[in-house]
């Protein structure tokens, strides 16, 4: 039973695949929506719904907006949703462990001194050599930290409207993988038993 947990938990990890500067990979054809894998979650549905909507630029916005939406869709293509098909959030582990990647100056939002006290945190704290399923001592540690790193409350009262938006973002959306991984977590748990 504990090899079955650990095979479901390997095939949750794919290894990410760098995306091009507009967010595209020529080499991979996203399905359309009827060809979505009937096991994506609620949660996984509304960051791809997201996606979708960021990468369909129909209307022309006003500036501030139109940066918002930039930011957004890089956040969801280059760090939150599982390529190839971007249909599901990565693991929180990967994502944890990637989270200084989006902090700014990224995505041309302008850097902040506060974003470099972040200490980055390796995938092989959370994940040991060997194994396959996450240490969640250490998970539930690496989780506290940012979300304490995140939150509205702790957050320097200097920030721009960008780099507000984005602590946001990475705020929800690492809550909402945080959430899964537990109830997935409850899942397997309960097939044990």
């Amino acid at each position: 039973q504990q090899q079955q947990q650990q095979q479901q938990y390997a095939q949750q990890q794919q290894p990410q695949q760098p995306y091009s500067t507009n967010g595209s990979n020529p080499s991979q054809q996203q399905p359309n929506k009827d060809q979505r894998n009937s096991q994506t979650s609620t949660t996984d549905q509304k960051y791809t719904k997201m996606a979708e909507e960021s990468n369909s630029g129909g209307e022309s916005k006003a500036g501030g907006e139109e940066k918002i939406t930039a930011i957004k869709r890089n956040i969801l293509l280059h760090w939150a949703l599982q390529p190839p098909t971007l249909q599901h959030l990565r693991p929180i582990t990967d994502l944890i462990s990637n989270i200084h990647s989006v902090f700014p100056p990224a995505f041309a939002v302008a850097g902040h001194d506060y974003f470099g006290k972040w200490n980055a945190i390796s995938r092989v704290e959370l994940v040991p050599v060997g194994a396959a399923l996450p240490d969640e001592e250490k998970l539930k540690k690496a989780v506290r930290k940012l979300r304490f790193f995140l939150h509205p409350d702790k957050l320097p009262r200097d920030l721009n409207e960008e780099q507000s938006f984005m602590c946001k973002m990475l705020w929800d959306i690492s809550s909402d993988a945080w959430e899964e991984f537990k109830k997935r977590d409850e899942e397997l748990d309960w097939i044990q038993k």
